[in-house]
């Protein structure tokens, strides 16, 4: 199972909206998502760049909450 399955549809539709734009970073992110089984084997690379999709709150402004917050964890 792909972890693009259990992402937000916040993040999904960010995440497709750059693939024209910026084609190489989207199938990179996207050949990372499809071989990790587990959010922890994601690149840091591919972490970053997905939680750059999500807006910095007060409440969750930890990197590794806002990454588990992109998989609706």
């Amino acid at each position: 199972m792909s972890l693009f399955n259990e992402m937000i549809p916040e993040v999904k539709q960010k995440l497709l909206a750059d693939k024209e734009k910026y084609p190489n970073r989207h199938e990179g992110i996207m050949d990372d998502i499809n071989k990790a089984i587990l959010v922890s084997d994601l690149s840091v690379n591919t972490a970053m760049a997905l939680v750059d999709y999500l807006p910095l709150t007060e409440s969750n402004n930890s990197f590794v909450v806002r990454l588990f917050k992109v998989f609706g964890q």
